[in-house]
């Protein structure tokens, strides 16, 4: 090997037993010396050879402040020694089994011990810095120990420090393959590339942009997907290296060890640009110096020099990688395949192509490949066939990977192309389409799926509410995905509940990331993870009586953070909003109602808080049922053995009319009735017919708003295109778009379009400001500037102001009366249930007619039935029927002429034969009963004569005033 710095060659013990003489300042020397692995603190330093045994070096220091090593020292251990890091003074070394070997400081024992909290724990990587030690397990987990003066240990509240190692929890749900340690701050690298640092920050070491220590893991964002690699740290700064070979450093430039061409501190990670070029392939820090190995083999250093750790010879810009000379007369000498830093020397192993091809693997590439599953073939493994001995092992497998986070986190990454080094908080890295194939073969075994299921069970509740980074939130999407892969095959609810809880423990930051990572699903993933969340809520909603704990309400808060992120989503990714929408039983509406209008400070359970989950079948029986209870309250009813009875008269409200006035009598009626009134069940009498029948009040209504819509009554203004604005947005506070302006005035609406993509020279000929007409009225939409020209930089601006001028501001006067009207009869909690479309649709019907489905539920009596003549003509004539015939069929039949909302499934139509005691059942028309929905049909002698009857009696007038 290579070796320069301080005291470079001396301690170690040369092939003929003699010990090399040391040296400083004095070049780069070559030792024909053979290692595996190397790690220098500042006053010891450690190796390992090739046959596994380990050797430990320490620095003296005279009384003159002369230092100079010892020689090398045989750690006794049983196990071969794989790798080693050392601090200040002391040593920790990584067997080949993965267990870790504490070796203290010249004043204590030189017996290596494994400290108690490790024994029973592989580990896979150790890192050291100058009094503290980090080490990470094959399962992905951080332990950390010694002095924590400024935090480097990362457990939250700084102490004096610990020297059992404690688990850091942060990182628990991150897949990570690398620590690093320096002077007194610590790193963690994920297999995606993320960098983690917490502990010293004074000259910016761990590259957050500031100088302020962090007693936690701590993301170092300005390294999101630049593909890290591998991070290294010196006592005061830190280097990392990326996948395409970059550089960047960050922390102490007091000696130039950045690489920057500058003696200045660097606050977040900045890209040696002097490298540019060159591919790096290792990089390695000493205390105060940086060393850097290229793919062409070269070498370059940066930094401290003041021990000739740097190798440069007579060249003196310690702040600008410079070639390392190596000597000139070496002959035979093998390739350099890594390098090693550490106090203030510098070291180079080199090795025969044969060596070479063993230690291949050793470079920090190999890191990414460290910890990686071959989840494939093991899952196979776990479903093929087995014996009691194999299922043993299997059963281990199966606990270490669902009941690590991590390990199922890095199981199911984007690999292809590198694509999850692209992790933000809008792409998770996952690949879930394997996920789930995986999931499905898990589930097909009995016994396979209850040790999954088991292991699961045991991760959720250690899940941290607060994880560093978004890498740590893939674990969600993936429990989702498992979810929904076992509802296919088990009905439970208790691990659904389970992730639920987990999910709302999480801080609003977390949410948001898992909210956008659904934005981002395709709509069919979307659509799955909503049916796992419904089918168990359906599940615990179907039983009785309902549990109304905090388990369902997580249920309801997930399906609203996942409708939240669908309303987020594009329109053409966007699921329809019915997918969240489940029947929900009346029995249950009638409970969640009670405690709604109860005095008690108890909340409902879905009423007012999920309306969203509720279909609009739900919604309209949860609407229907608080409707008759408040006619029930006005009526003040009281029950007796025969049913409900009032206590006072009248008990209904009352409206007599005629039907030649019947706009100015229903206003003059409704003017002079107490408002209390108006939220009695209402009765309709027409021209002194005492009759009570619903036939009356649908007649009412059918006609009274046909007198109000029309042009003659000068009650409302009507656009270009004679269709009418329903109010239902604005009942239910929904602000009005350039999208309601296109409905309503398409001529307006495509002229606000131009304007919004007009050129600034085009709207500059256009000469326009924020004056407009509206009906016939000047308007200035900015009263505050008047004659505002219209520009390019506000013309979204204006665009809004005549929107909201269209549809607010020009009616506020009438439509706060409509308002107020309104909610005097309509409870306003129970109408906010509904979406704008759906309200109208309640209030007004569709125009969504099914005629197949009228004819298909239609039944018949009294000597009717499907086969019999007349009832084959009636069907023939229907058909032929125009589509404003067959709506005022509608209307003759129901008495509304619009389908109802719920469709025409709602509509069961009984045609009897009218009876008559005559024969002239030719001069008849046919006649309905509206609240059953029953037409009464003459048996007609022909075909025409039904037709000409028929039509003739849905005259929509006829029979209204006569």
């Amino acid at each position: 090997m290579f070796s320069w710095g301080e005291d470079s060659q001396g301690g170690f013990r040369l092939k003929d037993g003699s010990y090399a003489a040391g040296t400083t300042g004095d070049g780069v020397h070559f030792v024909d010396f053979h290692i595996t692995d190397l790690s220098a603190g500042l006053s010891v330093l450690a190796f390992v050879k090739s046959n596994g045994n380990a050797f430990i070096i320490r620095t003296n220091e005279s009384k003159d402040g002369r230092r100079a090593r010892g020689k090398q020292k045989f750690v006794i251990c049983k196990e071969k020694i794989q790798a080693v890091s050392c601090g200040d003074d002391m040593v920790t070394l990584l067997s080949e089994t993965g267990r870790v070997l504490c070796v203290g400081s010249v004043h204590t024992s030189s017996i290596p011990r494994t400290p108690e909290a490790l024994c029973n724990i592989s580990v896979s990587h150790v890192a050291c810095g100058s009094q503290h030690s980090v080490a990470l397990t094959k399962d992905g987990q951080v332990y950390t120990w010694g002095q924590d003066s400024r935090g480097q240990l990362g457990l939250g509240k700084r102490k004096l420090g610990t020297d059992s190692p404690q688990h850091l929890r942060a990182l628990s749900a991150i897949p990570l393959v690398q620590v690093a340690a320096g002077g007194e701050q610590s790193f963690a690298l994920s297999v995606s590339g993320g960098v983690f640092g917490w502990g010293r920050n004074d000259c910016g070491q761990l590259g957050l942009r500031d100088t302020t220590d962090r007693q936690t893991p701590t993301l170092v964002h300005h390294l999101n997907m630049k593909k890290t690699i591998y991070i290294s740290c010196g006592k005061d700064h830190t280097a990392i290296l990326t996948k395409d070979g970059v550089v960047f450093t960050f922390g102490s430039g007091q000696y130039g060890q950045l690489g920057h061409n500058s003696f200045s501190d660097e606050l977040r990670p900045r890209l040696v640009a002097e490298l540019w070029g060159a591919k790096v392939i290792k990089i390695a820090c000493g205390r105060h110096h940086t060393l850097v190995m290229t793919d062409a083999k070269k070498l370059y250093s940066f930094g401290c020099g003041d021990h000739g750790q740097l190798g440069h010879g007579e060249e003196s810009h310690p702040s600008v990688p410079l070639p390392v000379q190596l000597p000139q007369d070496a002959t035979d000498v093998p390739q350099i395949w890594n390098i090693y830093a550490g106090g203030n020397c510098s070291f180079a192993t080199c090795s025969s192509n044969e060596l070479q091809e063993v230690h291949e693997g050793s470079n920090s590439d190999s890191l990414n490949n460290v910890t990686q599953h071959c989840v494939d073939n093991m899952i196979d493994k776990w479903t093929s066939e087995h014996n009691s001995k194999t299922w043993k092992k299997i059963k281990q497998e199966i606990k270490r990977t669902f009941s690590s986070a991590s390990c199922m986190n890095q199981s199911f990454l984007e690999r292809r192309n590198d694509k999850h080094f692209l992790t933000s908080q809008k792409f998770s890295g996952l690949r879930l389409s394997v996920a789930r194939l995986a999931f499905q073969k898990l589930v097909k075994k009995d016994d396979v799926w209850a040790e999954v299921e088991a292991a699961v069970t045991q991760l959720i509740p250690s899940l941290d509410e607060k994880p560093v980074g978004v890498e740590g939130l893939r674990i969600y999407l993936l429990l989702f995905q498992l979810l929904d892969v076992i509802q296919k095959h088990k009905q439970s609810t208790e691990l659904a509940e389970a992730v639920a809880a987990a999910v709302v423990k999480l801080s609003a930051d977390n949410l948001q990331v898992i909210v956008d990572w659904w934005s981002s699903l395709s709509p069919s993933t979307m659509v799955q993870y909503v049916k796992v969340w419904k089918k168990t809520l359906s599940t615990i909603l179907s039983t009785s009586p309902v549990p109304c704990n905090s388990g369902v309400k997580n249920l309801l808060l997930v399906l609203q953070y996942m409708y939240n992120a669908n309303n987020r989503t594009a329109g053409c990714q966007r699921i329809p909003e019915k997918t969240f929408c489940l029947g929900i039983n009346e029995a249950f509406l009638q409970e969640d109602l009670k405690v709604w209008r109860s005095v008690s400070k108890n909340k409902p359970l879905i009423l007012c808080r999920f309306p969203f989950v509720m279909d609009l079948k739900s919604k309209i029986i949860a609407f229907n049922i608080d409707a008759n209870w408040t006619q029930r309250k006005h009526q003040k009813l009281v029950w007796t053995i025969f049913g409900w009875f009032p206590q006072t008269s009248p008990h209904f409200f009352e409206l007599r009319l005629k039907r030649a006035s019947l706009l100015d009598g229903t206003f003059t009626q409704l003017a002079a009735a107490d408002h209390s009134a108006l939220k009695k069940p209402l009765v309709v009498y027409f021209d002194e017919d005492l009759k009570v029948t619903d036939v009356y009040k649908r007649d009412f209504f059918h006609h009274l708003f046909c007198n109000m819509v029309s042009a003659n009554s000068g009650m409302f203004m009507f656009n270009d295109s004679k269709t009418l604005a329903w109010f239902p947005s604005k009942l239910l506070d929904v602000q009005p778009s350039l999208e309601d302006m296109l409905e309503f005035s398409p001529c307006v609406g495509k002229s606000l379009q131009q304007i919004l993509v007009y050129e600034d020279d085009v709207l500059e000929n256009l000469y326009m400001d924020f004056l407009i007409d509206w009906d016939g009225t000047e308007v200035d939409l900015d009263p505050q500037n008047p004659k505002r020209p219209l520009t390019s930089q506000n013309k979204k601006e204006f665009v809004d102001a005549y929107v909201n001028h269209a549809f607010n501001t020009s009616v506020e006067g009438v439509f706060q009366e409509f308002r107020r009207g309104f909610f005097q009869v309509c409870d306003r909690d129970m109408v906010k249930l509904f979406q704008p479309s759906e309200l109208q649709g309640v209030l007004v019907g569709q125009d969504v007619y099914d005629w197949a489905k009228l004819k298909q539920n239609t039944v018949y009596d009294l000597g009717y039935h499907v086969g019999h003549p007349s009832i084959l003509a009636f069907w023939e004539v229907f058909d032929e029927l125009t589509e404003d015939q067959k709506k005022d069929f509608l209307w003759f039949l129901t008495g509304f002429r619009r389908a109802p909302i719920l469709g025409m499934d709602h509509i069961q139509m009984t045609i009897r034969v009218k009876q008559v005691q005559d024969s002239s059942r030719d001069q008849l028309f046919p006649e309905s009963l509206t609240c059953h929905s029953i037409l009464d049909l003459p048996l007609y002698s022909t075909k025409e004569i039904m037709r000409n009857k028929l039509t003739e009696a849905l005259i929509p007038e006829r029979g209204f005033l006569e």
